[in-house]
């Protein structure tokens, strides 16, 4: 089979996956037809560098272009040259084959100087452009000094510093950052569909994680699963390309550790070492996943925005096992697991490090819990850990008596969606894995009293069916509607979600509201933890 990378490169902005920062920004310079001497685009490796760069080549030069317009029409003679790399005008370089001197003066130099072949720019796409050497820059920069006005640098990198400061001082700098799980999935979706091939959502999943938000290498891991699997991609093929994922043995394990049950976890890792799963991998994956969870307790969300992105399904177990672990516990985890990568080297059983952690997480918290209270008096120390222990999780508290809640037929369809991303934003504070149901379902309306919700997945049909999440929903909703709500789900596996931003802090007037007294309780209820009191009356 072809390389899909190549068959599936996109051809215009709209195509490209990921680097919405970037694309904006370009498509606004040709927009305005304020196209800048020289662009540098860096970032790791397989996120579009490239490929962006030849799409920006295109249509600068594209002759059907509209005004006001910024994708290149792929029609006409100079698209149509620039897509088969034959366009005279848009000359590509690898500087890591080229890193001499005369190659820069002879192809670049020299060339600069002669006006385009018909075209409005001439454009240089020098890749890997930091393996020039000190020469060629000094060679480069004096050309990117005072460039002619037909002249068009772009220059890419995966080693930003490696370039002079000189040569960075003169272009237009963008940041590349990886590919979202999700982009990657959605990438791979597209081109199944495309291929006519029956894949599991599981695999693509798994094969876009393990590319590592690096595009090209899921591309590229997918052909290999499709050369072997043919027209139906399922788990046990995949397998044979893709290297064996321990995320959900890992959710176990912790677990485990979470209800200090190490007969359990030891029989787990023993029966994973005896189906050759290799203990060095499996540790460097659960200091991952820990470390997922730590971010996650610190702050909601913190973990997506610095690329931790696990998978839907995984995603709501590791905020149910989050729930049941407190911050100081997670810490002991991650610290732990985290040593055990210099103890590997050393063990004389492969095994002896992990097993002896895992007692030893289970004890500490059995300690934990046991020990007695005190009646001495507090010790600096003492105080310090009572401090650091995690605040018990919001709850939410039913809509004031007082207040009478409407009808829910007098909340309008207008009404329902203008507050939705309200409601969500006070989901996500109260429940972090039930925002992320919430968010992948559509309010229908309501009838007769009863809010409609549709899901696309039965995961979550079911989870919000739980009479607990239920209640939670439904208060939650009165208070953002001021209306008696009810809920109705139902199964919709051909619904498509309209992603709605829930990034944003609550409202100011939203933090008025909040009683004034609660400052005041906080600061009885630490005073009482400190010194062992209580309220009597």
């Amino acid at each position: 089979m072809p390389s899909l990378y190549r068959d599936y490169r996109p051809q215009d902005f709209s195509q490209v996956f990921g680097q919405n920062h970037i694309k904006i920004t370009l498509k606004n310079e040709l927009i305005a037809g304020r196209v800048g001497g020289a662009y540098l685009f860096c970032g790791p490796r397989a996120v579009g560098k490239t490929t962006l760069a030849r799409i920006f080549a295109k249509a600068v030069n594209c002759e059907e272009r509209k005004t006001g317009e910024a994708e290149p029409c792929n029609h006409c003679p100079s698209c149509v040259s620039s897509s088969a790399g034959k366009n005279l005008d848009v000359i590509e370089i690898d500087a890591a084959s080229n890193t001499g001197v005369d190659h820069v003066r002879e192809n670049i130099i020299a060339s600069a100087r002669l006006a385009p072949n018909g075209h409005l720019y001439k454009v240089f796409i020098i890749d890997e452009v930091h393996m020039l050497s000190t020469a060629a820059w000094n060679a480069l920069l004096k050309i990117m000094e005072e460039p002619p006005a037909h002249i068009l640098f772009i220059l890419c990198t995966t080693e930003i510093h490696k370039v002079p400061l000189t040569i960075i001082s003169r272009c237009e700098r963008f940041d590349f950052k990886r590919i979202s799980l999700a982009d990657t999935i959605e990438k791979l979706k597209r081109i199944v569909a495309k291929e006519g091939i029956e894949a599991d959502q599981e695999v693509l999943a798994a094969i876009a994680q393990h590319s590592g938000g690096h595009l090209r290498d899921a591309e590229s891991l997918l052909g290999q699963i499709i050369a072997i699997s043919g027209k139906k991609i399922d788990q046990e093929k995949a397998e044979l390309v893709l290297p064996k994922n321990n995320n959900r043995e890992i959710l176990e394990l912790l677990d485990y550790l979470a209800k200090k049950d190490s007969a359990k976890a030891l029989r787990l890792i023993n029966g994973l070492l005896d189906s050759g799963v290799n203990i060095k991998n499996f540790i460097s994956e659960a200091v991952e996943l820990i470390r997922k969870l730590l971010l996650n307790k610190v702050s909601p969300g913190l973990a997506e925005n610095v690329g931790l992105d696990f998978g839907e399904n995984l995603e709501l177990k590791i905020d149910e096992l989050q729930e049941k672990l407190s911050l100081s516990d997670i810490i002991r985890f991650a610290e732990r697991f985290n040593s055990l990568a210099s103890e590997q080297k050393n063990a004389l059983i492969i095994q002896l490090p992990l097993e002896l952690a895992i007692i030893e997480l289970c004890l500490n918290q059995e300690a934990g819990r046991e020990k007695p209270v005190s009646a001495a008096r507090p010790t600096p120390a003492s105080i310090a850990k009572k401090e650091e222990a995690p605040n018990p999780p919001p709850s939410i508290s039913s809509p004031n008596k007082n207040i009478e809640l409407k009808d829910a037929s007098s909340v309008s369809s207008e009404e329902l969606e203008k507050k939705w991303v309200e409601f969500l934003i006070k989901i996500k504070h109260l429940n972090h894995s039930l925002s992320f149901v919430m968010q992948n379902c559509q309010p229908e309306g309501i009838q007769e009293g009863t809010l409609m919700l549709a899901f696309k997945y039965k995961l979550h049909c079911d989870r919000i069916n739980q009479e607990d999440i239920r209640d939670l929903v439904e208060k939650t909703l009165a208070e953002v509607y001021g209306a008696n709500l009810r809920i109705k789900s139902r199964l919709d596996d051909s619904l498509v979600i309209t992603p709605r931003d829930t990034s944003s802090a609550p409202r100011e007037e939203e933090k008025k509201d909040e009683p004034k007294a609660a400052e005041g309780n906080a600061f009885i209820n630490n005073f009482l933890q400190t010194l062992g009191g209580e309220i009597i009356s």
